[in-house]
């Protein structure tokens, strides 16, 4: 940790004199099923990962403007300070309307941001990052946050960072577990599955709303196919959830690969991505899909725990450039913890 810009700035000004400032964390998240879909309609089946944590810092009173654009390691950036120019993050933007909801919309409050999530890859830093940057002014101000009104915060500022935002990440980041969304409404879910998940970088990042976009475009070309194909996703997210509860990997697995053939329907797998899914395939997963956006991103295999390690060494090799194993155990809420996924470094040789 010795030498990381945000990590020194959080440490110091942790232990600086003055006002003892606020501090939030939140996760990254991946989406089992329903991507794309979710925004026209269709339930979502998403889960926080607690190996890629955020965490964030708020003080108040400061002056000056450095970065207010999310980067790889951390930012940081002023809320509600007249003078600053640049663009509104997602984040800046939640914490702001925050601000005005408590009634201090006339102080200028200073969020420095550590972030464990790469960027653009369909894994939620953006909620994430707006998440934890609300509750560190939460904590500031020693306001009690309800969950509602924390995922509407964080989507005021998915808005900004995605445009349409059908506010999957925002409740799989602020959960304690998975969860199945469903027009802006989560529950959480039983999880019966004895297997293990293997989350894999293609390490390209993509673009949440070029791939909306593009997705709406061929919508929108064939509305009867359209109709028939979000049919057939609702269809199967239905029985991913209870593939989920029964314990029956095989025929999630299966059930994946389907939602990965609508997704290239759709336009937004790639060469890349299908080749890191035929590669966990090959090494014995039940099944596996891109998770996120596409174009890009990560991509998800559904394999049993033994295998794990073997799927995640094909994908390496295949192109993937770091990946993280779940347990499907440790994905229930009692139990959801840091230790709960662990990441893997690239060994390729």
């Amino acid at each position: 940790m010795n030498g990381h810009p945000v990590r020194e700035r959080i440490r110091h000004n942790s232990t600086g004199t003055g006002l003892v400032p606020g501090v939030g964390h939140s996760y990254a998240k991946a989406i089992l099923l329903g991507e794309h879909t979710v925004v026209h309609g269709t339930p979502a089946i998403a889960f926080p990962l607690p190996a890629l944590p955020v965490r964030a810092l708020a003080r108040r009173g400061a002056v000056g403007v450095q970065s207010d654009v999310p980067a790889e390691g951390g930012f940081r950036f002023l809320a509600g300070d007249p003078h600053t120019v640049t663009t509104a993050s997602g984040p800046r933007v939640a914490v702001e309307e925050a601000l005005r909801r408590w009634g201090f919309d006339g102080d200028v409050v200073e969020v420095v941001v550590e972030c464990d999530i790469p960027l653009a890859r369909g894994l939620g830093s953006s909620a994430a990052c707006a998440g934890a940057a609300v509750r560190a002014v939460a904590d500031l101000y020693g306001r009690t946050v309800d969950p509602g009104t924390l995922y509407e915060l964080v989507q005021c500022g998915e808005q900004v960072a995605h445009g349409r935002a059908s506010g999957i990440d925002a409740g799989a980041v602020l959960a304690s577990g998975p969860i199945l969304f469903h027009r802006g409404s989560a529950r959480p879910m039983d999880i019966g599955l004895d297997a293990a998940l293997v989350i894999a970088d293609t390490g390209v990042p993509g673009s949440t709303q070029l791939a909306v976009a593009g997705v709406r475009r061929t919508l929108e070309r064939d509305p009867r196919a359209a109709e028939r194909l979000m049919a057939r996703a609702a269809d199967l997210i239905g029985s991913a959830a209870a593939d989920l509860s029964a314990g029956r990997a095989e025929s999630l697995g299966t059930t994946m690969l389907e939602f990965q053939g609508l997704l290239a329907e759709l336009g937004v797998s790639t060469p890349h991505i299908d080749t890191l899914v035929t590669a966990a395939l090959d090494a014995g997963a039940y099944g596996a899909k891109l998770t996120g956006a596409g174009l890009g991103g990560c991509v998800l295999a559904l394999t049993e725990t033994g295998a794990a390690p073997a799927v995640s060494a094909a994908v390496r090799r295949a192109g993937a450039v770091q990946t993280w194993t779940v347990g499907t155990a440790s994905l229930r809420s009692a139990s959801l913890s840091p230790s709960a996924s662990r990441p893997e470094p690239d060994t390729r040789p």
